[in-house]
């Protein structure tokens, strides 16, 4: 039987990583899966983008995502939707936390910090999640409701 987890432990299993996979869907339905970088900053992950590409219209279409980590070893997937907040500039707070999580010098060229074409910002609503660790998948299983 799954536990029962609290947001601030699901963000905590986000936190670390380096890559999450974000799926959107189209305004015709189509489906489409991105992989993407974003930081846990007070418990709320932020994502960012430029505006042109596929993820960013279809979120204007529609904001519900499922965002989950790259592992099928620990996995962590929660559903909910993405807001839009404008220019990352606006967030000073989120781009250093970017900087400070992506410290090496060839990430550089792919955050919004020194790459303007990132115009967009979202932070995840999440309305639901669900985790578990392969290596002990009965036990480790938890979800979390909004």
């Amino acid at each position: 039987m799954p536990t029962e987890l609290t947001w601030p432990e699901v963000a905590a299993r986000l936190a670390p990583a380096r890559s999450y996979w974000l799926g959107t869907v189209s305004a015709v339905g189509a489906p489409h899966a991105a992989p993407v970088w974003g930081v846990v900053v007070d418990d709320d992950l932020y994502l960012y983008s430029e505006r042109s590409t596929v993820k960013a219209r279809n979120l204007v279409a529609d904001p519900r995502v499922v965002v989950h980590l790259e592992s099928a070893e620990d996995v962590v997937i929660v559903h909910g939707r993405l807001d839009d907040l404008g220019a990352p500039g606006e967030r000073g707070d989120v781009v250093a936390a970017l900087a400070a999580k992506y410290p090496d010098p060839d990430d550089a060229q792919y955050l919004p910090s020194q790459d303007p074409d990132f115009d967009v910002l979202y932070v995840l609503r999440p309305e639901r999640a669900m985790a578990w660790r392969l290596d002990g998948y009965l036990t480790s299983q938890g979800r979390w409701r909004a």
